[in-house]
């Protein structure tokens, strides 16, 4: 019974209903010969069909995840630094913790398993900024005031303000790198972004050792990968973060920035 219904309301979501009512009207015209009025809605179903009833968005997300593999503990153990990448929080003013977790929060979940663990004394931490009636919140402001609440954490927490982009992330850990004199920094940060992250860092000359976390491709995750399916918002989700890091690998390589 519990499975029945879990079908029914697949069936009843939004996305679900659009793709079958595309699909009966594709299979309608197709069947009255229409082939003109067919042929728009044949192509928007086939893609729709393609980003949201098949494994596609994360056959092309473990591409990108893929490419860098986790580290042992032995080799993070002993880093100057770890640094965590924004992206994984938003400031709030509601929330009791003054943090709103989005999906990228593995990002500051892996860092500071690290350094609670005592493989780095220090964690920086960057991010966007956030405008709020005319201020402008910083994320990793926000992540170290969350922090400094605790008594003595063990570890000194460097937060880089607000910042542009992974290019102005990088430049600002470049001069602390520089200042402090650190020779091992740990950069962590979604797999899928790690190649373009990791190239960024290396280009305004700080050679980094990757830890990729945050997988969202169906192929890194526990289950059976299901090659075709009812349509599932997911998809989207996953190919809107491939179709960004891809977009964003050309503009890094055409600014040179990488």
């Amino acid at each position: 019974m519990e499975s029945l219904l879990r079908g029914f309301m697949l069936l009843i979501q939004p996305l679900t209903l659009v793709w079958l009512l595309l699909t009966i009207w594709v299979v309608r015209m197709v069947w009255m010969r229409l082939w003109r009025w067919a042929a728009l809605p044949t192509v928007a179903w086939g893609i729709l069909s393609l980003l949201t009833c098949t494994a596609l968005p994360s056959w092309l997300m473990a591409r990108l995840e893929d490419q860098y593999a986790l580290p042992s503990i032995q080799e993070v153990t002993g880093a100057d630094a770890v640094v965590c990448l924004g992206g994984g929080i938003h400031p709030s003013l509601t929330e009791p913790t003054g943090l709103h977790l989005v999906r990228g929060s593995d990002r500051l979940a892996t860092a500071l398993s690290m350094v609670v663990g005592g493989m780095a004394p220090i964690l920086v931490v960057g991010g966007g900024g956030y405008e709020n009636q005319g201020d402008v919140l910083s994320e990793a402001d926000a992540i170290a005031d969350f922090l400094s609440r605790f008594p003595e954490p063990g570890f000194e927490i460097v937060s880089l303000g607000v910042c542009a982009n992974t290019r102005d992330e990088a430049v600002k850990v470049a001069a602390l790198a520089k200042e402090r004199g650190w020779q091992k920094v740990v950069l962590v940060t979604s797999a899928s972004h790690m190649a373009r992250s990791v190239a960024t860092f290396a280009k305004v000359g700080v050679p980094v050792l990757p830890v990729p976390c945050h997988y969202l491709s169906s192929y890194n995750q526990v289950g059976t990968v299901k090659w075709f399916h009812l349509p599932h918002r997911n998809s989207f989700d996953i190919f809107d973060a491939w179709f960004h890091e891809i977009i964003g690998t050309w503009m890094y390589r055409w600014r040179g920035w990488m």
